[in-house]
């Protein structure tokens, strides 16, 4: 009888460590995705900016930082989703060969 009933523990046991694996992993993976399409809005509102500017004819160089977009009003002061603080003045955004990339700057 003893043998039945730490059988039927060890089954339950497996069941409720699978279930709680795939719910742990799960909210790992929905967290993580929600945190890097945060940095990608956020990115690519600074890199709209920059390609305004562009456009505008106003920025000619390579280089772009955040302060002189926002001088310009091309971009807000914006937040970094993880740290809550404003990023860096000084970061900015690289163009090369008609592709933008943002650069943090710490």
């Amino acid at each position: 009888m003893g043998k039945i009933i730490n059988n039927r523990n060890c089954i339950l046991f497996t069941i409720f460590f699978s279930i709680l694996l795939i719910v742990g992993l799960t909210i790992y993976k929905v967290y993580d995705t929600h945190i890097k399409r945060n940095f990608l809005v956020v990115e690519k509102r600074i890199i709209e900016g920059a390609k305004e500017c562009v456009w505008d004819e106003i920025c000619d160089t390579n280089k772009i930082t955040l302060g002189e977009l926002i001088i310009l009003g091309y971009a807000k002061e914006e937040v970094n989703p993880q740290t809550k603080m404003y990023y860096n003045h000084n970061s900015y955004v690289l163009i090369h060969e008609n592709t933008y990339t943002f650069f943090e700057e710490k």
